[in-house]
């Protein structure tokens, strides 16, 4: 049998005070009154079941604001989360444990949209309907049962002792006029995901492409002088730029520089800002797979994501909360609402979401960014 590995066992006691009264009888304040007629019977099978496992790549800290609120709702359900390295081995261990029939996640949430495209087309997705899909728009939940946590945004980062304020890029253009009008300082300098190092990259560079064509390859083309330096990952950019060894980067994940900001040493460092010409954001995805044991459980924790209260709290946690009727506030720092109106609307967002090209395309794609930027 396949061993699950190290967990996060994250199952937060509901505190049960004598003197409150709960909405429903089963201990917790149960589901809201505005669901369908029935979902009490999802909700007394899911109790029945009395765990969860999810699968992800969210940390503890992420979670943690989820299961608080998950837990006061139906206190019942113990959670488990399983926090993955990457985003592609959330499907990978789930299908290596279903096909010896062992014991695996009952939800999964990554951001890794080919992945998701390969999971819908293998037929494992269960087509749940949530009693928060109408809330959602089209681009949110791209196949029946598959729905968004978040949509997170990836950023200019810089250090504000070497690139002065009237340098601090806003666009995409202007971060490579800016590059060039800077090539000695700036040679050997600059950094971000390589396309050709992980999915995140590749997807990152796609989700560019996908938004401006040609512009994007000739823009990176005018870069590649500059010589950019290649990470996997946010953390290593962020702490170079913090050192100095980066002056800045682009397509830098958020979530991951943001909670650095909490540190005013680094605040007084570290910039950012949107892109006003084409804003990344990666869809975050959820769904039930077909193998899940505790469907009924599976379900009420969906919903409850999918809900505003639910988005909010992943928010809380750290993410991007991409609800319609999230905004930020009360330790969310960003909603993909408040996104859009900063970079002057939707038509200035570029999705990294679930189009088919990215997995007939990858080849010749990743071939021809190596060339651009002399990758060999």
């Amino acid at each position: 049998m396949i061993r699950i590995g190290r967990r996060s066992a994250l199952a937060i006691p509901g505190l049960i005070l004598a003197d409150r009264a709960f909405a429903q009888g089963n201990g917790g304040q149960g589901a809201p009154a505005n669901y369908p007629q029935g979902y009490q019977e999802v909700v007394s099978a899911a109790e029945k079941e009395g765990s969860l496992l999810v699968y992800s790549i969210m940390s503890a800290e992420n979670w943690r604001p989820v299961l608080e609120g998950f837990n006061r709702r139906y206190p019942k359900i113990k959670v488990e989360t399983l926090d993955l390295p990457n985003s592609r081995e959330v499907f990978e261990r789930y299908l290596a444990e279903r096909g010896t029939n062992s014991r695996s996640a009952d939800l999964l949430a990554t951001a890794d949209p080919s992945g998701w495209i390969e999971f819908q087309r293998r037929g494992e997705v269960m087509p749940y309907e949530s009693p928060e899909a109408a809330a959602w728009p089209a681009w949110a939940k791209p196949w029946p049962g598959v729905y968004t946590i978040s949509a997170d945004p990836l950023v200019f980062i810089f250090n504000k002792m070497l690139v002065p304020e009237a340098q601090q890029p806003k666009s995409f253009a202007q971060f490579v006029q800016l590059a060039q009008e800077n090539k000695s300082r700036w040679r050997n300098k600059i950094t971000s995901y390589g396309a050709h190092n992980g999915g995140f990259g590749y997807s990152a560079n796609f989700g560019f492409v996908q938004k401006h064509g040609d512009q994007a390859w000739d823009w990176f083309k005018q870069l590649a002088p500059v010589q950019p330096r290649w990470e996997r990952s946010g953390g290593p950019m962020t702490e170079k730029v913090t050192s100095g060894e980066y002056v800045a980067g682009w397509f830098v994940s958020a979530i991951t520089f943001w909670p650095r900001l909490d540190d005013p040493a680094r605040a007084r460092i570290l910039g950012w800002n949107f892109m006003n010409d084409g804003q990344l954001v990666i869809l975050r995805g959820m769904a039930i797979p077909k193998g899940a044991r505790n469907v009924n459980a599976a379900k009420l924790m969906l919903d409850y994501l999918a809900s505003p209260e639910g988005s909010a709290a992943f928010g809380r946690g750290g993410l991007t909360p991409a609800h319609p009727k999230v905004e930020p506030g009360n330790g969310i720092r960003h909603t993909y609402s408040s996104i859009a109106k900063a970079v002057g609307g939707e038509q200035n967002i570029a999705f990294i979401d679930y189009k088919p090209e990215m997995l007939s395309g990858y080849d010749a794609f990743i071939d021809r960014w190596k060339q651009v930027y002399g990758v060999s």
